[in-house]
Formats: structure tokens, C-alpha cells, sequence
């Protein structure tokens, strides 16, 4: 069961919705609104606090912070 961000054609605002079956995609209304325009986004997955392989440090930098380097 997938959860997929929209874009509100009406409102302009982004929600979530958890969609069971392709069906319920069709029902599904924007609820800041009640729209029923909606364009699907491209969602990406987050994991917070999962470190990169290789012991934290990109490589290129001898920080192990990624935060304090261009390539985290």
C-alpha cells in the first residue's frame, strides 16, 4: 500500500494519501480544499540517522560530519 504525495489542482497545496488499490486513486480529494484536480509527484524516500557506507566519511573529505562537507 503506497503512500504518493499529490500536487492540489485547485489549492496548489502538496497532501499524502495511502492509496489500497489504483481505484481509490480516482476518489481520492485534496483535504485542504476538497479538490479533485490533483497531479501526482515524484516522491523520493528519506531515511534520517542511516549513516553512508564506508563508516560515515564520504571520501572526500576527512570530516566525518557529511553535513560540513559539499557532498552530503
Amino acid at each position: 500500500m503506497p503512500i504518493y504525495e499529490y500536487r492540489c489542482g485547485r489549492c496548489s497545496r502538496v497532501f499524502e494519501a495511502l492509496i489500497r488499490k489504483p481505484s481509490d486513486e480516482s476518489e481520492e480529494v485534496c483535504p485542504h480544499c476538497g479538490g479533485h484536480e490533483k497531479e501526482r509527484l515524484f516522491s523520493v524516500f528519506g531515511m534520517a540517522g542511516v549513516e553512508k557506507a564506508g563508516g560515515g566519511s564520504c571520501g572526500s573529505c576527512s570530516s566525518h560530519n557529511c553535513g560540513s562537507c559539499s557532498c552530503g
